[in-house]
């Protein structure tokens, strides 16, 4: 029997540091040893090294990265898997080719529907691109793939029509231990508030911060807040929001980290707080279970469902909601024992070598 060959739209391998780039290298770095000739496309470069195996091949176009992405994949991944004799083709972002041909199987993995739910919160042209292509890579897909079972029910809720299977194959935390602990008793001494995400409307700084401003005005010495991240779009500015509530002295922009910086700055934390206005999954969430790290954050959307009993729940439009959150991680010590205790159970519902057999199961048929 002929091994499968899967082709993969490898376009968030070009991004590295968001949760689609972390899905999408996670996944592959496992799924490719479970046999397949396997054919990752992108028209601009990535690094390609955690990726070099045998069973790995690279089509990339090698174009600019100031030309839109999305479009020269409409174009030039049907070609390549024609040329491949592509099985199956895998897209770990939302769209398939609309020219793939018909006797490939198509797999479509949807993250979120921010795009039908928060549009406001994004740049126009990837609400554009989102809105014309996913309807129709779902109604083309074989199998439709949910990272969550939030994001599996919204697709139910707005594609009622669809009727391909939809699997859920969620993501996981690539940190591991609850190294550096600096003050497990509850002490103050080096612990601070996290927050990790890219600098984004749908992120919802501004709230976080107003909250954190009322929070020092209700506690005589609270703990600080680490801000991690690169910027984003849409005018959030973290320097500036820090500045105009003269938080300077309790808040620190910290920006983009390395991985092992990230790790460090979970373990020290007193607790991540992530009052997004809409996630599909959340890894932020999960990456801070992993390190024994309890949450605050959205009652909304998938973030519960990855946190479980470990998270502390808020409004997230609700300023004075995040800010009393906030305060009861401080001041109410038997309550952050019992978070931190359940971190473990609930971070171990997420595997990556979990998922990475799940989407074997439904690749290498």
């Amino acid at each position: 029997m002929n091994e499968p060959r899967i082709g993969v739209d490898a376009r968030p391998l070009c991004h590295p540091g968001t949760g689609i780039y972390r899905y999408t290298m996670e996944i592959l770095k496992r799924v490719c040893d479970y046999g397949g000739e396997w054919f990752l496309y992108s028209p601009q470069k990535y690094n390609r090294s955690a990726l070099l195996r045998p069973n790995i091949h690279h089509r990339i176009a090698g174009v600019p990265t100031s030309l839109r992405a999305s479009q020269l994949g409409q174009l030039i991944f049907p070609i390549w898997a024609k040329r491949d004799r592509l099985s199956i083709f895998w897209s770990p972002r939302h769209q398939l080719p609309m020219f793939l041909p018909a006797r490939i199987r198509g797999v479509v993995t949807i993250h979120d529907l921010v795009w039908k739910v928060y549009g406001e919160t994004m740049r126009f042209p990837g609400k554009q691109i989102d809105g014309f292509l996913m309807p129709q890579s779902l109604r083309r897909a074989d199998v439709i793939v949910a990272v969550s079972e939030f994001t599996r029910r919204e697709l139910q809720r707005y594609f009622p029509e669809i009727t391909s299977p939809i699997k859920v194959v969620p993501g996981a935390s690539h940190l591991q231990g609850k190294m550096g602990r600096t003050a497990p008793d509850g002490g103050h001494n080096e612990q601070y508030f996290l927050f990790v995400g890219t600098m984004e409307p749908r992120k919802n700084l501004p709230v976080l911060l107003a909250a954190y401003k009322e929070y020092t005005q209700l506690y005589a010495t609270p703990f600080h807040l680490k801000i991690v991240g690169g910027r984003g779009w849409g005018g959030v500015d973290a320097n500036e929001l820090v500045r105009q509530l003269a938080l300077e002295a309790y808040v620190t922009v910290v920006g983009k980290v390395t991985e092992q910086e990230l790790r460090q700055l979970y373990a020290k934390s007193r607790a991540l707080v992530m009052p997004s206005l809409y996630e599909g999954f959340g890894l932020p969430v999960v990456e801070s279970l992993s390190m024994g790290v309890p949450v605050i954050t959205s009652r909304d959307s998938a973030m519960s469902e990855v946190a479980g009993s470990a998270g502390l729940y808020v409004d997230p439009q609700s300023i004075q909601d995040v800010a009393g959150a906030l305060l009861k991680m401080t001041n109410d010590q038997a309550l952050y024992a019992r978070l931190r205790q359940r971190t473990g159970a609930e971070a171990g519902r997420y595997d990556w070598d979990t998922s990475a057999r799940e989407m074997a199961d439904l690749l290498l048929l």
